[in-house]
Formats: structure tokens, C-alpha cells, sequence
């Protein structure tokens, strides 16, 4: 059955909808938001709502189990210090006043802490969560592995829902990461659909969200029914996309004059639901270069990437690949660098100079010396021809992530800020 697509769900209906939804996670009923309708307006009042509530967010693209449990376990490792938390969890269960075990752990040796801890628990203790905080607290002595969340991995016989409910239980509900999995097509929603769905049911306090577009979704409800479309069908919020004419009437609104921006651009715009703060930056790279800063085409491309789940995160403004060039720090205008992409945006005066011209060159070559897949784009045409550089960089991501070896995961646990996820 198709979906309904003629009620406009307003912004207030949909927050109202996720505080629903999240009443539901505290009475214990497993819970999946899914967020139907333009990506870029999905997860702009996700954010929306997770601010309100001060809740921190992991947002990946993803569709295993594993790679959503990694994300949310380095969120969570980015927040805080663990080893804290899990001192506290285990020192509350042999007695001891809070804060304590943490203090008489602190700046002892990897050995002082393993006698410490055997004084306290002779025989090792039950759970998985007190197995996790071992691991946090002596990760080198009692595993091999050196990494602390693959060794909670390893005690949690590698299953990496146990992994992640045995690393939720040792942070306060409302401080434990929130997840958002995004993926694009039917196959792929079909498989983080059923992944979300196992989620919420090993962990239902877990405030997870999935956004879809229409036609996927559609594609994935009338397959065989499941407890994961249950779960779904349970947890929809219809978006409605606005339209081209609302989207021009706003810019109209920010000094764009009308005609100045192409149907393409403004259909584009549309579809993905982009965001006031984004379509701001748009209208200032529209405005002609005698009214903006040089650098707004791209500061508008990194925040129209930044605002879409598959790519938030993944580019970073005026970055440096950390090499040097005639004795000077290259940077690049949009650098990825998990998948060792380089964009930059020219303006007219890169042609103007030769000399300009000539290090542009150099540039180039010495990124693709380190590896990198280097990017030009006119400035002009991030917004004459906006289509046709997003389509061109969507191309160019998802063979990067083939050839690298990434698959639709964005990150991985020593440089997840650069790449897979993003946390807030």
C-alpha cells in the first residue's frame, strides 16, 4: 500500500512524534524512529530534537551490526573518559562509595591495577557489563588485543549487540550516544531496517532513528511481513518535502534575485529538504561575487554535505592533509580524509595568474603523490550547476569507499571524527 503523501506533517507534529517515541523507549518498548521524506530535513530535526534534550548523536551509514555497534561504542568512548565509568560501575558492585575505586586506580601501573581489581573480585565478575569494565580498565593484561572495545568484543563472545548493551549499562540513560543509521536504495534500507529492528530489541532504551527516502521504503513495506516492518510501520513519521516555489520564495527572500537560480537547483534543493541554515549559505554564493566573501561557495558545499546523514561528517572545511609544500602546510578547500578525497572550489582569479595557475598544478600532483583523488570546481557553478558537482561527488564517494576497501561504513575507531560517523 502506498504511503500517504498528501497530509503536510509540520515541523511541531514530528517533534511531537519523537517525544512519543521516546516515551515508549522509557516504559521499555522497543522503538525505531524512521524519519520518511528528504534526508537532509530528517536530520536536521533529529538534531533539532536531540539538542533540546541535550543528548549526544552518532550518525552513520552502515548496515551491519557490527559496524553500527563500533560507531556507537567510539561515540561513546568520544564523550568521556570510560575507564571512569566503568571503575565506578565495578566499584559499586564490590561496595564501595562512588568516585572511589576511579581515585585509588588512579596513576597506578597496568600491574597495581590488576592486583587491585583481583583484591576486589577474586573470581571474575558476572555480566557482561562488568566483563566490558575489565577490559576498559586493564585492556593489556588480561587480552591480547590492544584495543579496549575489540576486547569487549572478545568477551562478549564477539556478538556485538552484547558489546553494545554491556557498554550502554555504564553510562546514565540520557548521556549514552543516540544513533541515526541512514543507507539509500531498497537492498540497503531492507538491510539496516533489520538491523535498527535488532537493535531495539537486544537494547530498548537505545534512542535510535533511521531515515528513508519514499521510494525505498515503499519498496521495503511490501515485502513478506517481519518484525523488523512491524517495527517500522510502528515507528513511521511522514516528512513532507517542500516545494521548488517555496524554496525560491526563501531565497527570494534572502536577496536572490528570481531566475537567478536554475529549476534544477531549486528541485534539488527541494527533494533533499534542505535546511534553512544551509539554503542561507546557498543564497549568499547565489548573490553574485561583488555581494558575498570569496569563501561561500565553499562553506555552502560543506554544509550542504555536512546535512546530509550519509555524508555528515565526512568533509572537513580548510584542512590540511598533513604534508607540506615549498616548506608550507597544504590546504585543501574540502578534504575527506578517510577516503582521501580533495575538492577545491576556483574562482575566477585562480586563471587570472599564471603563477596562481602553475601552484594550483603543484598542488594537485603532490595530493595525488599522497594518494588523494583531487576535485576542481568552478565557484560559479556550485550554484549554476549544483546538480550536476553533487552528483559528481555521490559518484566519486561511493567508488571511493569500494576501492578502499570501506563498503557503506564511514569510520573507524582511530579516526572517526574524519569519516564514518560524527558525534556532538
Amino acid at each position: 500500500m502506498p504511503l500517504a503523501r498528501s497530509d503536510t506533517r509540520s515541523d511541531a507534529f514530528t517533534l511531537h512524534e519523537l517525544e512519543r517515541h521516546q516515551r515508549r523507549r522509557e516504559q521499555g518498548i522497543p522503538t525505531l524512529t524512521v524519519l520518511a521524506g528528504p534526508p537532509r530535513l530528517a536530520a536536521s530535526l533529529w538534531r533539532r530534537w536531540l539538542d533540546s534534550l541535550h543528548r549526544p548523536a552518532c550518525t552513520i551509514h552502515a548496515s551491519s551490526e557490527l559496524e553500527v555497534a563500533r560507531a556507537w561504542m567510539v561515540s561513546l568512548a568520544q564523550l568521556g573518559n570510560l575507564e571512569t565509568h566503568a571503575a565506578d560501575f565495578l566499584g559499586t558492585a564490590a561496595g564501595l562509595a562512588p568516585g572511589e575505586l576511579p581515585s585509588r586506580l588512579k596513576a597506578k601501573t597496568a600491574h597495581e591495577r590488576e592486583v587491585l581489581l583481583q583484591e576486589l573480585f577474586p573470581s571474575a565478575p558476572d555480566g557482561d557489563s562488568a566483563a566490558a569494565c575489565r577490559c576498559l580498565l586493564q585492556p593489556r593484561v588480561t587480552h591480547k588485543s590492544a584495543a579496549p572495545l575489540d576486547a569487549v568484543l572478545e568477551v562478549c563472545d564477539g556478538n556485538p549487540l552484547r558489546a553494545l548493551a554491556a557498554l550502554h549499562a555504564l553510562v546514565p540513560p540520557d548521556r549514552a550516544p543516540t544513533l541515526l543509521l541512514t543507507g539509500s536504495g531498497a537492498e540497503e534500507t531492507a538491510r539496516t531496517a533489520r538491523v535498527a529492528a535488532k537493535l531495539c530489541a537486544a537494547l530498548p532504551s537505545l534512542v535510535i532513528a533511521l531515515t528513508v527516502d519514499r521510494p525505498s521504503l515503499e519498496a521495503y513495506l511490501h515485502g513478506a511481513e517481519s518484525q523488523a516492518i512491524a517495527m517500522v510501520r510502528e515507528g513511521l513519521v511522514e516528512l513532507a518535502a517542500p516545494s521548488p516555489e517555496s524554496i525560491e520564495l526563501k531565497l527570494e527572500a534572502l536577496g536572490v534575485k528570481r531566475f537567478e537560480v536554475s529549476s534544477h537547483a531549486l528541485n534539488r534543493l527541494a527533494a533533499d529538504g534542505v535546511p534553512d541554515e544551509v539554503l542561507s549559505l546557498f543564497a549568499e554564493a547565489a548573490r553574485g561575487p561583488q555581494y558575498r566573501a570569496r569563501s561561500a561557495e565553499e562553506r555552502f558545499l560543506h554544509a550542504f554535505l555536512d546535512s546530509h546523514p550519509s555524508t555528515q561528517g565526512l568533509f572537513e572545511l580548510n584542512a590540511s592533509p598533513d604534508f607540506r609544500l615549498a616548506g608550507r602546510q597544504v590546504e585543501v578547500d574540502l578534504l575527506a580524509r578517510r577516503l582521501f578525497i580533495a575538492l577545491e572550489i576556483d574562482g575566477y582569479h585562480h586563471f587570472q595568474d599564471p603563477e596562481a595557475y602553475r601552484r594550483d598544478r603543484r598542488k594537485d600532483l603532490a595530493l595525488q603523490r599522497h594518494g588523494f583523488l583531487v576535485l576542481r570546481f568552478l565557484a560559479q557553478d556550485v550554484v549554476a550547476r549544483l546538480e550536476e558537482i553533487l552528483d559528481t561527488i555521490s559518484e566519486v564517494i561511493s567508488q571511493r569507499r569500494e576501492s578502499l576497501g570501506q563498503g557503506s561504513s564511514r569510520g573507524e575507531d582511530e579516526d572517526a571524527g574524519a569519516g564514518g560517523f560524527s558525534t556532538r
